[in-house]
């Protein structure tokens, strides 16, 4: 290229880097965004050094064209290729002309420098001579940074541990410049001690409120660095065992967590902090928060990658989407040669998941090119990944951020180390996206791959308004955002009041590293479940219960009083006096009031939040508050709150079914999710406007203020025995408008569903479980078809007269009347006879069905009790079962009775022997609290009778989610429950045989009444309990839960 080209290249596009922020220069552009990596320091060199070159180019075309004509026309006749030593010579003479020129200017703009405002205006004034000096040379390029970061806020998008201890780097956003910033975290704990000072560990003396009421002697808030902590972990954990030192509190609380309670996602350099090199790294503590009004976080779109993954046995698909270059490029791992992706069909499904989730902006065609690469190893993906994100870093500048969506993002980031040139954001993975088909599964995982990609979006600007309101940076959030976001407000609540946290890893809750409050006492928390079983042939409602808990905790006060201060105790001040913890013993709710009165502050501030501007996250948080309280992935975790709450949940759950029947509903079941109530009402209009009335009502008491009742499903009849075992008809949607019509087309037959959830009909044998059904499914149906025709008599008849007839009480009753004895010539005739010849067909053809039978129980891993050993007759156990069902509806129990007694003779047993009494075939356990990992999603798993899980399908009941529970998580869950009912069992209290009272002398062999004392449990219950749980974990295949339970079960004689 000859000089003439050059200078007309360089004129056009390069101009000075030392005229950058003067505003004389020749060239206005905006001002380039440059990002500073610690990683990529040799590239950032030699691409400077790249850009010097190109500089002094530029100046020597400048320079050249000042100069005389005879040089120029000397320096054109020599040619390079002929006198090359020559040609060498003359440039060397003109560079040092230009180095002279350029040293002269720099020295007049010296001179000249304070009338030049424009970078002072910038970065905040600097009027010092070596400012001034700095802002002209290459050093002002630098200065930008190092000033912005004290005079501007930084918008803190991640901070990320390094391999340093305590060493942390902090990714920002300072005036549109993203920054990778070094920030040194201390750890800061408080040591309470009776003696006035500690040599080893000085401190400033402090006056906070400790943990479940604690005394505070001389409390000294301790700060050293990390790498200290660690190296005196030794001597900390002496000065537990020594008698002056009451606890160490705060020595579990992460760094990162620290910080992010402190600093936020929006902080600001202290005023009196040293103005200093980017890289030279900042303390926590001159870095101060700013809430997200004051200053902005992330309001102007920033740039992002996303990145999806999944893997399933050699097989796996790579998608990442650059919606700054308008490509898609999918990678397939497949080791076999089937090609089933074409860039078309992936342009198709992702226009199909844009206008599937309305999103406005739909991309025109050919604006995003698709491209699909095959490999046969994960090796090979990741270098196609590698090169993309290489090849995005060289054409896109600006702040960028990868969002990643895959199992394992620790392996994604050891993969590709380009994702360590960015801060990065994970999306939970959804692990039943790993589960390939056998066939087609390269279309399947595609199609969803195209989904997550158009969806990333919108999350990313969800995650986003969540971070300004939560305040945490964007890429610091865990999985369960919602504990996360709900152990940091709790964290700064606790805080602002002065509170010593107790966090810890393990859910147990960190009170200064002594185990003397051991929850060994502590009673295991059950969830109240109420069942009335019957026949309830009146229309019925189930309504769904939301915010209890919130209700419950706001409401707290007025229960206490109602109780008169014997549910919460007292209320008091803890820093009163160093005597209340001792006053208080093992009094939780009197411990825990400070705790408790932060918790309500707290939500009476997302209750705020949620109804005045309808944050939606503030309603997340409330509707997952008895979720957070009761799960030990809470840092804040804390069985003691939780077993307060739960006490004033029942409370007011008793109130409200209280209430509920007062109304005059009658309560069918009812549990802290849900209640289903009978209206008392035949019509379904007519229950529907009872129900809206009740509702409206409970609205209005001011106890209930909070609560939600919505109702889920009508049900015109049904059969309930309990929730794992009931029948019923349930009401159509558009039954409400269009009432019955059925009834004008007297020929017509009356379509219905009919519902039944036995679980009991799976413990009898295959081919007579279809006859339970029938018979139950009738015995609903018949007298509900009795009513409908009825009914269409009486609108028969009210068609006929011009006046509308009055419905009275007595007229209603004699309805009913009439329809009892209608079941019961049933019951007498058409049941019987039925059954009889089930009975009969039994008998002569399902003979051998004993070792069959038998050999279902033991699959099933369930035990049966001693007085359930008569499962050789199948006709005997259809009998039972089905009067047991049939005996559900009171007003025909002497008729089921009569009909039993004679199906009991044709069998050859007697009516009131052992083996003809019902007894439920299964053992029930309940797991409360299991949450999905994916949506949140909380539920109670009946280990033993859940179909989904007695066919080990471990999986999520929401339908759109579907995610597999974590096994391990569940089997950890159980071992504590496991390990709780054995210490509470060998810790129990005596009782008198004839008084029931509690032992209280130790040595006393009889009461004071001269009874004998036995124990509160009996063994063979115990020996029960832990049966059921060995048959869960056969099942399960849970092997430490099995060890565990087979020890105690030898153990316990």
């Amino acid at each position: 290229m000859d000089d003439a080209t050059i200078k007309n290249h360089d004129e056009a596009n390069v101009k000075d880097l030392e005229d950058f922020q003067i505003k004389s220069s020749s060239i206005n552009r905006p001002r380039p965004i440059v990002r500073c990596y610690d990683v990529n320091e040799k590239r950032s060199a030699k691409k400077t050094g790249q850009l010097n070159s190109a500089e002094q180019q530029t100046d020597s075309v400048h320079e050249l064209s000042s100069q005389p004509q005879h040089n120029t026309s000397y320096a054109e006749n020599i040619d390079r290729n002929v006198d090359y030593q020559g040609w060498l010579e003359l440039k060397k003479r003109k560079w040092k002309d230009i180095l002279d020129r350029r040293k002269k200017q720099r020295l007049s703009n010296t001179r000249t420098s304070h009338h030049i405002t424009d970078a002072s205006e910038l970065l905040g004034g600097l009027t010092n001579h070596k400012g001034a000096q700095r802002r002209t040379g290459v050093g002002s390029y630098f200065t930008t940074h190092e000033v912005a970061l004290t005079r501007c806020h930084w918008q803190i998008i991640q901070l990320l541990p390094s391999s340093r201890c305590g060493q942390f780097f902090a990714w920002v956003v300072v005036e549109g410049i993203m920054l990778k910033i070094p920030i040194t975290i201390p750890r800061a704990f408080y040591l309470n001690a009776k003696a006035p000072a500690m040599e080893n560990f000085p401190g400033r003396r402090v006056t906070k409120t400790l943990p479940h009421g604690r005394p505070s002697y001389n409390l000294v808030e301790v700060i050293i660095d990390e790498d200290k902590f660690r190296k005196e972990s030794k001597k900390l954990a002496a000065l537990l065992a020594d008698p002056e030192v009451e606890g160490i509190y705060e020595s579990k609380v992460p760094l990162e967590f620290n910080a992010v309670i402190q600093i936020g996602c929006v902080c600001k350099v202290d005023k009196t902090a040293k103005k200093r090199n980017a890289q030279d790294g900042w303390s926590l503590s001159e870095l101060h928060m700013k809430t997200t009004t004051e200053c902005s976080y992330l309001e102007q779109s920033i740039s992002f990658f996303y990145i999806y993954h999944s893997i399933s046995e050699g097989r796996a698909i790579y998608v990442i989407y650059l919606p700054a270059l308008g490509t898609v490029s999918v990678v397939v791992v497949n080791p076999y040669q089937n090609k089933d992706i074409t860039p078309s069909f992936l342009e198709r499904q992702f226009r199909e998941a844009c206008q599937a989730l309305s999103i406005e902006a739909i991309p025109p065609r050919n604006s995003i090119v698709f491209k699909v690469d095959y490999v046969g190893h994960v090796k090979d993906a990741e270098k196609i990944l590698q090169g993309t994100i290489s090849e995005l870093r060289d054409k896109h500048h600006g702040p960028t951020l990868a969002v990643i969506e895959c199992p394992n993002a620790h392996l994604m980031k050891s993969g590709v180390p380009a994702l360590d040139d960015f801060p990065c954001v994970s999306i939970p993975s959804n692990a039943r996206d790993s589960q390939y088909q056998v066939l087609g599964w390269q279309q399947a995982s595609a199609k969803i791959g195209m989904q997550r990609s158009a969806a990333s979006s919108q999350w990313l600007n969800e995650r986003i308004s969540l971070s300004r309101y939560a305040h945490v940076p964007l890429g610091n959030f865990e999985l369960d955002w919602l504990i996360f976001t709900a152990d940091v407000f709790f964290s700064r609540a606790l805080h602002d009041q002065q509170q010593v946290l107790w966090i810890s890893d393990d859910g147990v809750p960190d009170l200064g590293g002594n185990h003397e409050e051991s929850t060994c006492f502590a009673d295991e928390v059950q969830q109240p479940v109420l069942t009335y079983p019957g026949a309830y042939r009146k229309v019925s409602v189930e309504l769904k219960i939301h915010h209890l808990a919130v209700d419950a905790l706001l409401k707290s006060n007025q229960i206490n009083e109602m109780e008169g201060g014997a549910l919460l105790g007292f209320d008091q001040d803890m820093n009163s006096s160093t005597t209340l913890y001792d006053q208080s013993g093992f009094d939780e709710a009197t411990s825990s009031a400070s705790g408790l009165r932060v918790l309500k502050q707290l939500i009476q501030r997302c209750l705020a939040d949620a109804v005045t501007s309808g944050n939606v996250f503030a309603d997340a948080i409330l509707q997952h508050l008895y979720r957070w309280l009761c799960s030990p992935q809470s840092k804040l975790h804390d069985p003691a709150l939780h077993r307060i709450l739960h006490k004033v949940m029942q409370k007011v759950f008793a109130l409200l079914l209280a209430e509920l029947r007062k109304l005059g509903a009658t309560i069918i079941f009812a549990n802290f999710s849900k209640v289903i109530i009978d209206t008392g009402k035949f019509e379904l209009t007519a229950a529907k406007a009872y129900c809206d009335s009740v509702l409206k009502t409970l609205q209005n008491r001011e106890l209930f203020e909070w609560i939600e009742l919505e109702p889920l499903q009508f049900w015109h009849s049904l059969l309930f025995m309990d929730q794992y075992n009931y029948g019923g008809i349930p009401a159509r949607p558009d039954d409400s408008s269009h009432n019955d019509l059925h009834h004008h087309s007297p020929r017509e037959e009356p379509k219905v569903d009919i519902v039944s959830n036995w679980n009991i009909a799976e413990y009898l044998p295959k081919k007579i479980q279809d006859h339970f059904v029938l018979i139950v499914s009738e015995f609903m149906f018949i007298p509900w078809d009795y009513a409908q025709k009825q009914a269409a008599t009486r609108e028969a008849l009210r068609d006929g007269n011009s006046c509308t007839p009055s419905i009275t009480i007595v007229a209603a009753e004699n309805f009913e009347s009439h329809m009892v004895e209608y079941i019961k010539g049933q019951i007498g005739t058409h049941f019987t006879d039925k059954l009889l010849g089930i009975a009969r067909d039994t008998v002569l053809h399902m003979k051998g069905i004993n070792k069959s039978e038998n050999g279902q129980q033991i699959s099933l891993g369930i035990q049966q009790p001693a007085g359930m050993n008569h499962k050789g007759d199948p006709a005997l156990e259809f009998i039972k079962h089905v009067c047991a069902v049939l005996a559900l509806d009171q007003h025909v129990q002497h008729e089921v009775l009569v009909m039993r007694k004679n199906l009991l003779k044709y069998v050859r047993v007697r009516e009131f022997a052992p083996e003809a009494e019902f007894h439920d075939p299964c053992p029930s356990f309940i797991l409360p609290n299991v949450i999905c990992s994916y949506c949140n999603d909380c539920r109670d798993l009946d280990l033993c009778r859940d179909s989904a899980v007695l066919a080990e399908e471990w999986r999520c009941a929401v339908p759109q989610c579907g995610q597999p529970y974590d096994r391990e998580v569940m089997e950890n869950a159980l071992l504590q429950i496991v390990r709780q009912r054995e210490r509470l069992y060998h810790l129990q209290d005596l009782v008198c045989l004839r008084c029931n009272q509690v032992k209280a002398a130790h040595l006393s062999e009889q009461c004071a009444c001269a009874g004998s004392y036995r124990c509160r449990e009996d063994v063979s219950e115990f020996r029960r309990k832990m049966q059921i749980f060995l048959n869960v974990a056969i099942r399960q295949k849970f092997q430490l839960l099995q060890e565990c339970t087979s020890w105690i079960l030898e153990v316990i004689l």
